[in-house]
């Protein structure tokens, strides 16, 4: 039986797999992750099993799939339990039954050792529900298969930009002017007169970049001009616009 390999002490005696309810909420988080981890490693010791004897793999075997899916499933049960202790962020629970707020990542694999793609995979309403870390790996999966690089470049803007998020299809996604002007919104009058220096030749250099690629020449220049008196350090003011440059 697979559970006679458990080999972590049970305080009550006997097995793990005959641990009660009662018992599992007696017990202090030492041996709580104890009875998981010893769990964790008796189902994944099956799927080895199921896998190693199934060979090559057959994805249309649906009454194998099943039986490894509800295997997989108590694995991740049992790790996820001892990650919440790990982690500190909720109280454990002995059953499958009993976990009301499951994690919603996804793993690499079907149960059977495939790379997960498709149906195993998020769809648009999990990955727009998702933690920023689950979006970076479902583009992480996508760019196995994706010779366009799209998703590459998703997880590049992501990496490179805390405050990007990429979309689901990263065809959907803006210009790189879009999505940064949205990252960046231009500061008010007051924003600006409470800045740095440093601050405000970033602001005129960004402005200055913006307009060129609009064709606003005029606007290009006057912010050209604020930052050039910023970075050569000018007695000269700078102002945050040309009507006030103009009013002054």
């Amino acid at each position: 039986m697979w559970f006679d390999i458990i080999k972590a002490p049970n305080p009550h005696g006997g097995q793990w797999k005959f641990l009660t309810r009662e018992q599992y909420y007696e017990m202090d988080d030492e041996n709580k992750r104890n009875y998981h981890s010893a769990m964790s490693s008796v189902y994944q010791r099956q799927i080895s099993s199921l896998r190693a004897r199934h060979q090559p793999l057959d994805a249309s075997n649906e009454i194998l799939n099943n039986e490894a899916l509800e295997v997989q499933k108590l694995r991740n049960f049992h790790d996820n339990q001892k990650e919440r202790m790990d982690n500190n962020v909720a109280e454990p629970v002995f059953s499958i039954e009993e976990d009301k707020d499951p994690p919603t990542q996804r793993l690499l694999t079907t149960p059977m050792g495939n790379i997960q793609f498709g149906e195993w995979d998020l769809t648009e309403e999990e990955y727009n529900a998702a933690t920023r870390k689950e979006k970076i790996n479902y583009h992480m999966r996508k760019r196995r298969t994706d010779q366009n690089n799209k998703h590459s470049r998703a997880i590049r803007r992501m990496m490179a930009h805390p405050n990007y998020t990429s979309p689901y299809n990263p065809e959907d996604a803006k210009s790189k002017e879009e999505w940064q002007r949205t990252l960046l919104p231009i500061p008010s009058k007051e924003e600006y007169e409470k800045m740095s220096n440093d601050d405000k030749r970033n602001f005129h250099a960004r402005m200055r970049k913006r307009y060129n690629k609009s064709g606003e020449k005029d606007l290009m220049k006057f912010h050209g001009r604020m930052r050039s008196r910023l970075i050569k350090n000018l007695r000269l003011p700078t102002y945050y616009s040309p009507e006030e440059e103009r009013n002054a």
